[in-house]
């Protein structure tokens, strides 16, 4: 490999079943697929059969840092977690923040792939050159917090832990990891992790990373200063924000809505997005009051090692369960009188996490139980939840190219669709005249045309340009998945520093040469990020995602209309020509999706009636092997 800055030079292989370790080089996989979701996905082509069940031994679980993290002043330490998902049985991802990854690079190792099962509960150990698979079952039931913190007394605060809860433990479908810092991880690879017997993941290193250009590394932290000058977000209002500090991961260049929270009884823990406020609206009705219930229901979450987005619209299905008699108190056994209590939380969740009663129905997932209870309980769910148990956020009703998103991934794509509806947002402050937010028509037309491929990307009355955008926005946000840097900061839209407030796409591209050495541009990363999402679809189709026919939207946003976003009632967004358009009370046209469908097909070089890639396509971005595979198995055209 001519390209070792920026890399801590090897991946670790753990084989849990024969209890040994070894490591590979980097360079079989880096110099194509770069780092991050490209390295885990070529794994997973590589190693994982379509007949291997999430949670069976020789499913791969691969944590996998990129070549910016370790560098700091990019806001690079995040890693993530990719493997066979027990949601869909399909592969999936979760991307994770905090200093783990940054840990595991300076022991120096880019990644961890983890296979095999343990004869009993374990947990890794690994200090620089010393790797070690140490016995665990004084851990077992533990929860994911109190496992950390565990291991941290034991070992040596330095190190950084990455554990499961009771949930990992019990195969739980929507199990979550959790990191220090309180970092967490979803699409249910923390019962992966439990299937293996792998408890948690200590590490700990003292090896720091080169770059190939530390004089443009630098002016490059210093252009990325300046661009993002004010541009940090803090909590809504409705927030307590006396108990609110910030608490930024390692190596972030400015901040975002990262804050921790301090409870009345002195405990600390993060407290931001959608897991801060799941359970506000009930607790703050159940007590008349704003109280530490949501932020310790928060926490109750963390430590069983449960999604909080499976949780939130399981409360909303039960909610509904209750208040129409389908489910009742006796049979299920959760005090439902007393839902958005501390009591009815840390009840649920202890059923689900240990298998308990009616826990263990739920510990499937909303949509299994609800082929359990029977009694027209899914008419409870068709207007809000998708497939894989969570609210349908961002959605195409709203914004229609997030359409193309929830159709081509296998879990709710966050990253690609903050790089919509976070502009659309401030463009809708701007709009109702918020001080201080300056993305105006004119601005998100201007950014339309450098990021989206067109101004009318940027008018969401129409389905026109929203296919061309769709796949730039994937193949940038892609790029982003393997450098790996994150979602708060990059990329950089919009900036209060330029004279237009457009930003610069060219940015990841330097950054990537800078430390890595390699001589790439723009177009360059994007191509090899279009190589990284080719092989994740091709990944996707043979373990079951049929092309056309699976690249479809959930039912209810075809036929639900849409009723009032948060903070934005009137679901107001830019439509032609900027001028303030509602999409209040619409649905995805059928017919216009199909459409885009075709248009978006075409802009990827995949067969437009089946959806399949063409086998020319893939042999273009240098995945013979997989066109062939694929053409043998009538996957690809």
């Amino acid at each position: 490999m001519s390209h070792h800055k920026g890399y801590a030079g090897k991946m670790m292989r753990v084989d849990l079943s024969q209890g040994k370790t070894s490591t590979v080089p980097i360079d079989e996989y880096a110099d194509s697929f770069l780092g991050g979701r490209g390295i885990a996905a070529k794994v997973h082509w590589d190693e994982v059969s379509p007949q291997t069940d999430a949670l069976d031994p020789e499913n791969r679980l691969v944590f996998v840092t990129g070549p910016v993290c370790g560098v700091p002043g990019f806001s690079g330490s995040r890693w993530q977690i990719c493997g066979k998902s027990p949601i869909h049985n399909q592969f999936s991802y979760c991307n994770v923040g905090g200093s783990w990854g940054v840990q595991l690079k300076w022991a120096g190792y880019d990644g961890l792939i983890v296979h095999g099962k343990a004869d009993r509960l374990v947990y890794l150990l690994i200090e620089n050159d010393r790797v070690e698979i140490r016995d665990a079952s004084h851990l077992a039931g533990y929860g994911a917090i109190n496992t950390r913190e565990k291991l941290k007394e034991d070992l040596g605060q330095s190190f950084r832990v990455v554990a499961i809860g009771a949930a990992g433990e019990n195969m739980v479908t929507f199990a979550t990891v959790l990191a220090d810092a309180d970092s967490s991880g979803g699409s249910g690879l923390g019962a992966v992790m439990g299937s293996k017997n792998l408890k948690a993941v200590a590490v700990r290193g003292e090896y720091k990373i080169e770059t190939a250009d530390q004089e443009k590394v630098s002016q490059l932290k210093e252009r990325v200063r300046q661009l993002r000058s004010s541009m940090i977000i803090d909590m809504p209002a409705l927030m307590p924000m006396n108990k609110l500090k910030k608490d930024v991961c390692w190596g972030c260049n400015g901040g975002c809505l990262r804050t921790s929270y301090e409870a009345e009884d002195s405990q600390v823990g993060k407290y931001m997005c959608q897991s801060s406020f799941f359970y506000q609206v009930r607790a703050q009705r159940y007590y008349g009051q704003m109280n530490d219930v949501p932020f310790q229901a928060n926490k109750l979450c963390d430590d069983y090692g449960v999604d909080t987005r499976a949780i939130e619209t399981m409360i909303m299905w039960l909610s509904r369960c209750y208040q129409s008699k389908t489910l009742t108190e006796e049979e299920s056994g959760l005090p439902f009188s007393k839902m958005g209590s501390l009591e009815f939380i840390d009840t649920l969740l202890r059923k689900i996490s240990f298998r308990e009663g009616f826990g263990d129905v739920l510990a499937n997932g909303t949509l299994k139980a609800v082929e359990v209870v029977g009694k027209d309980s899914g008419k409870l769910i068709t207007d809000y939840m998708m497939n894989s148990g969570e609210n349908a956020i961002y959605g195409p009703r709203l914004y229609i190219t997030t359409g193309l998103f929830y159709a081509t991934e296998p879990r709710m794509p966050i990253q690609l669709l903050h790089e919509i509806s976070v502009q659309a947002m401030m463009w809708t402050m701007a709009n109702i005249g918020i001080q201080g937010m300056y993305l105006t028509s004119d601005v998100m037309r201007s950014i339309g045309k450098r990021f989206w491929g067109s101004e009318i990307a940027a008018d969401f009355s129409t389905y026109e340009g929203k296919a061309l955008a769709a796949a730039k926005i994937q193949d940038r946000q892609y790029a982003k998945e393997c450098m790996i840097v994150c979602d708060f900061a990059w990329p950089i839209i919009h900036s209060p520093a330029t004279e237009d407030h457009v930003g610069d796409p060219t940015l990841e591209s330097q950054l990537c040469a800078a430390i890595t050495g390699r001589d790439v541009d723009e177009a360059g990363l994007y191509n090899m990020a279009e190589r990284v999402f080719n092989l994740q679809r091709a990944v996707l189709v043979r373990e079951g995602h049929r092309g056309r026919e699976y690249d479809s939207l959930d039912e209810f946003e075809f036929s639900v209309p849409l009723k009032g976003d948060f903070g934005n009632p009137e679901c107001m967004v830019p439509g032609k020509n900027g001028e303030p358009f509602s999409r209040k009370g619409m649905v995805v046209d059928r017919d216009q999706f199909e459409k885009m469908k075709d248009e978006y097909y075409e802009v990827r070089g995949w067969d437009v009636t089946t959806g399949l890639q063409k086998k020319a396509k893939l042999e273009e971005l240098g995945l013979g092997d997989v066109a062939q595979k694929l053409s043998l198995e009538g996957m690809a055209v």
